[in-house]
């Protein structure tokens, strides 16, 4: 044992030395040398700062420039490219723009590294100049004729190494050099000709189309609407692709688009960072999201081109849509040249698959940006846009466009280069230098990248004249060769050799777009419009704030001394965090294991780090991986590993979940004890991004949870819930007149009702909860359904301590939602507080309830700065992240899916609901008396329990029956094994049968704790009573108005999530009931 560790920190050592020699001369010694080399030839710049170079300055501007709408103005650059149009004014030129590692900061879209950039100080310092953003110098080309030569000489000035994580994006065409480049172009040019997109219009069209009714169908009986055009043009544009591209298997095109654009958002994030070596490889919430949508994609995509090779194979006529033009050009290929083996030959599957995903990216992102500018453009310029409707009236009339009248707009061709030059899709395009080379009168060493700034250049006043920052489509009147007097000033889709390749894709589509949308409509831009375009990976509308972060960069003439002392300090840190590692990693968990196994109790050998997470993952995956037969017995499914633990170690036995040990109780009287000794068995600590879901009361221990229970019990009142029963009744009838439509004429519909009683909840729990400030509640919910989604996956990894603190994609959209959740909150708590003191009366919605128990709570005790008396502010935010719609939904829809496997129950539970309701409205007093529903839904909570176990922690030693637990440990009571157990239940434990519970539950237990869907003891769900009344209501009305079977297509996949879902939905046949 001695010997080994010897052997490992010596290679641990080794390893040090080796990632330590490589940062210093990734951070320092090649920096310096660069910066030498351009010195010397005359740049000039900022001095080299370790790590950072001018990135505090580059995100103090940024942050600044895009921290509030601009004027309505064209004069984006400085909100879009504030930094570089700094840099050009103070240093002159041509300027060196230090990036993070050519690896890590490749982006995709033809070509293009994308930079966010800005414009302030106008100072002459010189024609060459340069600035320093991380460690690699970028020089950026203003001179048309340079610019020329980089696009021209496409092998001395290849696009930059793509970071792996860009891959995940797409790479195809866009991404490639060489002999592949040229291969690719070449097989791929048949599917973008002219008369192929001729053939592919009928497909635009019938998108345009369904834009146009959506539209129409919102306007009111004035004929007008206000609306946000942005997202509707994204789909649109996403909708024309997925068409174009696999006509036939369209939707499923459109499942991956959608794939493709949370990728997109992910990767945006991600490149905004300063890439540290080797961080890609770290498994991070985003890497592995990513990666997982990756396979993803690629498992649908080769699905469907398998399919179309077959055909092609076997004689079938090719589909003319991108796919099938691009597998019959390779096929083509492949028979001229060789055969498919060889890797110069045509494009393997994985090069087709590649050509797909980067269909989406540059059919869709390039489109929806030029479409939204141009609306916005056209609003604020009402004469261009009488102009062009005049146009496409004159050559179109009321008729359908077709490709011959397209290609003659002229104003609306003038329209859209005109936009693309005021608004380019990217803001600049990068280039990498291999080898030294000659560019004019620069010699360029290896190692720079020079930057085509786009928008800078189609904003230059030398080169567009003095309206250059002023809308003109008229410059266009003669075309782009004599707007641009033959330079290369204008380039929104690249130029030379490698333009993009769907240009013309692109402005046809466009020109289809807006010849409907003017035949159709008038627009103008609303008041609540603001001006805020900016840079995500193209130029767009209306984007999200994101605040890049970094520490201050050491003084210059501290440098030399600095650098010795953080070395220093980094190698003390280095050795704290070693040891803290080795103890959370190996010490303790062994002397965890140590104390366990004294006791008796049994299970897996430690394993370092990953603990039983491997074999627990390759468990669930398996378990996952196809639906399950159609039974009750669904513990292999949602609590494989838990289950395989207990029948291979026997009663007393634990897990590691990675290196904690998670000791499972199973005795009805230890479970009682953990659930009445709350002192001695706390809730573990939250994962601070749990809190960003919600804590509250579920969260808090001690003093502070006596407390929030006191004041927030008269919200749970029973009399409070009656009182609130029409707030479930206005729902409830909503859900029966959305199925009501949804029947056939003979009165039946098949249907997903998972995602209706998901909403259902949500409903009820927005109306409870906020009453007349309802629409904002919704909102709120679901922004934390989407909070819950990116929990879970958190939640399914291992936590390494500090990992948190990571920005990392996941981490920053979370804290987004949290924002914006509490703000929308605090205004409404506000609001109610205000009323609230000055007398007005409380409102009966949970908030109202909960503010006036809290304010008699701090009238009684002292006043709200006392922190021990009420709650504060940010308390009641979190009290108002109520859980109530997760539980119900759950049991709503196992509840449908249970009674349509046992339809005899199901006519008892409806002949119960008429006797005593008939047709009218269920009361409270009625939904008190309905036994048969009432034992049906127990059962259902049993075999369904919402959570599949609840755990607690040990902070201190600590007895439970014979064991004595060691602090460290968390015990885990497993409901769901509990819940199926035959010596509790009987030998029909997994099966379906209420009649357990016609004596009530204390009878159906015999007195155990062995039935806890809601928890027990004095920290059972406050919410029970809510949840419970809320279900009878909605089972009842549903019973009153339909029967329901489950439906051939119905999956049976429970899955454990925050709470146990149905994997694939609950699809049922509904009928309408008649009696």
């Amino acid at each position: 044992m001695e010997a080994a560790s010897a052997t490992i920190l010596l290679l641990i050592l080794i390893l040090a030395l080796i990632c330590s020699w490589k940062v210093l001369n990734w951070l320092w010694l090649r920096p310096k040398r660069l910066e030498k080399l351009l010195r010397e030839q005359g740049f000039r710049g900022n001095p080299y700062t370790l790590f950072f170079g001018d990135s505090k300055e580059f995100l103090k501007m940024r942050k600044e420039a895009v921290s509030k709408p601009m004027t309505l103005s064209d004069d984006i650059v400085p909100r879009v490219s504030a930094y570089v149009q700094h840099s050009v004014n103070k240093h002159g030129g041509n300027w060196l723009y230090l990036v993070k590692n050519h690896e890590h900061d490749s982006m995709f879209t033809q070509n293009r590294i994308l930079l966010l950039v800005d414009s302030q100080h106008c100072e002459e310092s010189g024609k060459n100049s340069f600035i320093w953003f991380g460690p690699m110098p970028r020089v950026t080309i203003l001179d048309p004729e340079q610019i020329k030569d980089v696009f021209n000489k496409n092998y001395d000035f290849p696009k930059p190494n793509l970071n792996p994580l860009v891959k995940l994006l797409a790479t195809g065409l866009a991404g490639y050099e060489g002999e592949k480049w040229s291969k690719h172009r070449r097989i791929i040019n048949p599917a973008f000709n002219l008369e192929k997109l001729k053939i592919m219009l009928p497909l635009f069209l019938q998108s345009c189309n369904d834009l146009v009714s959506k539209w129409e169908g919102m306007l009111s009986s004035e004929g007008s609407c206000e609306m946000d055009a942005w997202p509707f043009l994204q789909n649109l544009t996403s909708d024309v692709i997925a068409r174009s591209a696999f006509g036939s298997s369209y939707e499923e095109g459109r499942r991956i688009f959608q794939l493709q654009r949370e990728q997109t958002e992910h990767l945006m994030k991600v490149i905004l960072k300063i890439q540290i070596p080797g961080w890609r490889f770290l498994p991070t919430k985003t890497h592995r999201r990513m990666k997982e949508i990756d396979r993803e994609i690629k498992a649908s995509l080769k699905n469907m081109i398998n399919k179309r090779e077959k055909a092609l194979k076997s004689g079938e006529a090719t589909k003319n849509d991108l796919l099938g033009i691009l597998l019959e050009s390779n096929h083509k290929e492949i028979q001229e040249h060789g055969n498919r083996n060889s890797k110069n030959v045509g494009m393997s599957l994985e090069d087709v698959i590649e050509e797909c995903k980067l269909f989406y990216f540059a059919g869709q992102e390039t489109t929806s940006v030029l479409l939204v500018w141009t609306m916005v453009l056209l609003s604020r310029y009402p004469d261009w846009q009488a102009r062009a409707r005049e146009e496409a009236f004159q050559v179109f009339g009321y008729q359908k466009p077709d490709f011959d009248g397209l290609s003659r707009l002229k104003i609306v061709t003038m329209i859209l280069y005109e936009v693309l030059r005021l608004y380019p899709p990217l803001i600049g395009m990068n280039r990498l230098v291999e080898k030294d080379v000659k560019l004019g009168n620069l010699t360029l060493p290896a190692g720079v990248q020079v930057f085509l700034p786009t928008v800078l250049i189609h904003h230059d006043s030398e080169l567009w004249g003095e309206d250059a920052k002023q809308f003109n489509p008229e410059r266009f009147s003669e075309g782009v060769l004599k707007a641009t007097n033959g330079r290369v000033s204008f380039f929104p889709f690249g130029w030379g050799p490698r333009i993009c390749i769907g240009q013309n894709f692109s402005l046809l589509e466009a020109k289809m777009a807006l010849s409907m949308i003017l035949q159709n409509f008038l627009f103008e831009l609303s008041p609540a419009y603001a001006h805020a375009p900016t840079m995500s990976i193209t130029t767009q509308p209306q984007f999200y704030h994101l605040s890049l972060l970094s520490l201050p960069p050491p003084n210059k003439r501290e440098m030399e001394a600095a650098w010795a002392t953080i070395l220093t300090l980094i190698l003390i840190l280095a050795l704290i965090c070693a040891w803290k590692v080795l103890i959370w990693l190996w010490l303790r968990p062994k002397r965890l294991e140590k104390l366990l196994r004294e006791q008796g109790l049994q299970g897996n050998p430690y394993t370092l780090f990953v603990g039983d997470s491997k074999e627990f993952l390759k468990m669930r995956k398996e378990a996952l991986s196809k639906p399950m037969n159609l039974s009750d017995d669904i513990i292999p499914r949602v609590s494989s590993y838990e289950q395989h633990s207990v029948n291979k170690h026997g009663k007393n036995s634990f897990i590691w979940l990675g290196p904690i040990p998670r000791v499972t109780i199973l005795d009805p009287e230890q479970i009682k004890d953990v659930f009445n000794k709350i002192y001695d068995f706390p809730k573990p600590n939250m994962n601070p991004l749990v809190k960003l879901l919600a804590t509250g009361l579920a969260g808090y221990e001690g003093e502070k949870w006596s407390k929030h229970r006191r004041i927030i019990n008269p919200a749970f009142n029973l009399e409070k819930l009656k009182i609130m029963l029409p707030l479930f009744f206005k729902s409830c009838n909503d859900l029966v007149s959305k199925w009501e439509g949804m029947l056939s004429s003979e009165g039946s519909c098949e249907m997903d009702a998972w995602p209706f009683l998901q909403n259902l909840a949500s409903d009820v729990i927005a109306r409870s909860a906020f009453g007349s400030s309802y629409e904002e509640g919704r909102r709120i919910f679901q922004l934390q359904r989407e909070q819950a989604e990116l929990l879970i996956k958190v939640l399914l990894k291992i936590q390494i301590p500090g990992w948190r603190f990571l920005p990392t994609n996941t981490h920053r959209r979370m804290k987004e939602i949290d924002r914006d959740i509490k703000a929308s909150l605090k205004d409404m708590i506000n609001k109610r507080e205000k009323a609230l003191k000055a007398g007005e009366a409380t409102k009966n919605d949970l908030l109202g309830i909960l503010l006036e128990s809290n304010h008699k709570e701090i009238q009684e005790h002292g006043n709200r700065n006392n922190k021990n008396v009420g709650m504060s502010l940010e308390e009641v935010i979190e009290e108002c992240k109520f859980a109530g719609q997760e539980t119900t939904s759950v049991l709503l829809v196992w509840t449908m899916v249970l009674l349509s496997r046992y339809p005899d129950w199901q006519a008892r539970a409806r002949e119960e609901v008429f006797q005593v309701f008939g047709y009218q409205k269920p009361d409270f007093d009625g939904l008190s008396r309905l036994k048969i529903v009432t034992m049906i839904l127990y059962e259902v909570l049993r075999l369904y329990p919402p959570v599949a176990g609840m755990t607690r922690s040990i902070e201190k030693d600590v007895k439970l029956g014979t064991l004595t637990l060691p602090a460290g440990v968390h015990v885990l009571l497993p409901t769901i094994l509990i819940h199926h157990d035959r010596k509790f239940w009987g030998e029909d434990a997994k099966q379906f049968n209420p009649e357990r519970f016609s004596e009530g539950v204390l009878k159906a237990t015999n007195g155990r704790v062995s039935f806890f869907p809601f928890g027990w003891g004095p920290r059972i769900c406050i919410g029970q009573n809510f949840s419970l009344l809320e279900a009878k209501m909605a089972l009842s009305m549903i019973l009153q108005h339909f029967s329901f079977e489950l439906s051939p297509a119905y999956a049976h996949a429970p899955i454990a999530l925050i709470t146990i879902q149905p994997q694939y939905g609950a699809h049922i046949i509904l009928r309408k009931v008649t009696i």
